[in-house]
């Protein structure tokens, strides 16, 4: 499937290229198996090869991530809305606390989160999911969200264009990128998730 995908953006017609950049962009936010890190990378070679207007392909990449966060945040919104109706096994104290332990989060940094999910590889759904889940508002996600995804969207091409749009060059340098940064988020959720069984515990 991603080698279908790829084939079409360099060799398919242009307007197929642009809607597959934005929906990889929107869709990984709602199932994150999806590759779309890997799709909107290829399109930035593309775009540096000048096969694909680097403009165009840098605005659907924007865009389609603040249309995936907010239907994850929409998601999330809806879980808080239907909390009753969630499986008795999400309705424990355990789960209770952490919820709230969530909603105090985005309390207090929401916009902080949001500004970083861009840069955190694989869990950049939940952020929003939890966004929604702390019924925080619309704006806020559009906004937040939509400045972390310019930034990144920035930084990708930019390095696109550094490496003379090389797709090994490119695809080497994502691979590392998120290796680095999947040990550095388990490290911190290690150490989080210690530190909440330890104060329920204690509690």
């Amino acid at each position: 499937m991603l080698d279908e995908f790829l084939h079409t953006l360099e060799h398919g017609p242009q307007h197929w290229a642009y809607g597959l950049v934005a929906t990889a962009s929107a869709v990984e936010y709602v199932f994150p198996p999806l590759p779309g890190d890997t799709v909107v990378l290829f399109a930035v070679v593309l775009a540096a090869r000048a096969q694909l207007d680097w403009a165009l392909v840098y605005a659907l990449m924007t865009l389609g991530a603040i249309a995936g966060g907010l239907m994850a945040w929409g998601f999330g919104l809806w879980l808080a809305d239907h909390e009753d109706h969630w499986p008795r096994f999400l309705k424990g104290p355990t789960v209770t606390r952490a919820l709230d332990a969530v909603r105090r989060g985005y309390e207090r940094h929401g916009p902080t989160y949001l500004a970083v999910n861009r840069f955190l590889p694989v869990l950049r759904a939940f952020f929003f999911l939890g966004a929604g889940l702390s019924r925080m508002g619309a704006w806020p996600v559009i906004v937040f969200g939509g400045l972390s995804a310019a930034v990144w969207n920035a930084l990708l091409l930019g390095a696109g264009y550094a490496v003379g749009h090389n797709w090994d060059a490119m695809r080497d340098l994502m691979e590392r990128y998120t290796a680095a940064t999947l040990v550095i988020v388990v490290v911190a959720g290690v150490a989080i998730v210690g530190r909440f069984l330890w104060d329920s515990r204690r509690a």
